[in-house]
């Protein structure tokens, strides 16, 4: 929840920023970027170091670039899709809607990464 909720008020942001000057596929990429990357840094702050719960994540920094940079492309332009379908033109909508389906798919990702085969994912204390 936390990765979705900073990556949609982040991409909204940067679309509002950014607004007009880039093109509404640019403005899609950048937002799901930053959106992907403010979540994956927001959540390994709160749950990782913060609650004390939850796998860490300091150790693959590399990864989770790569898993980054992966989701905000794929979310990035599948939420222009659906914008060119709806006709939502606005750059908040644009960088909000980027930011959510690219903060999905790194959460889809991320509990790829975190979940052995055959065992359900498991949260684990870090005191």
């Amino acid at each position: 929840m936390i990765v979705l909720f900073v990556g949609t008020v982040v991409g909204a942001v940067t679309g509002l920023v950014v607004g007009g000057s880039f093109g509404a596929v640019y403005l899609a990429v950048l937002a799901g970027f930053l959106g992907a990357v403010a979540g994956v840094i927001i959540r390994n702050l709160i749950i990782s170091k913060g609650a004390g719960v939850g796998p860490d994540d300091s150790k693959t920094p590399a990864l989770v670039a790569i898993y980054a940079i992966i989701a905000s492309l794929a979310g990035s332009l599948a939420a222009k899709e659906v914008l060119d379908v709806s006709e939502l033109t606005a750059p908040v909508g644009v960088g909000a809607l980027a930011g959510l389906f690219s903060a999905v798919l790194l959460s889809m990702l991320m509990i790829t990464y975190h979940t052995n085969p055959g065992e359900p994912p498991k949260l684990r204390a870090t005191h």
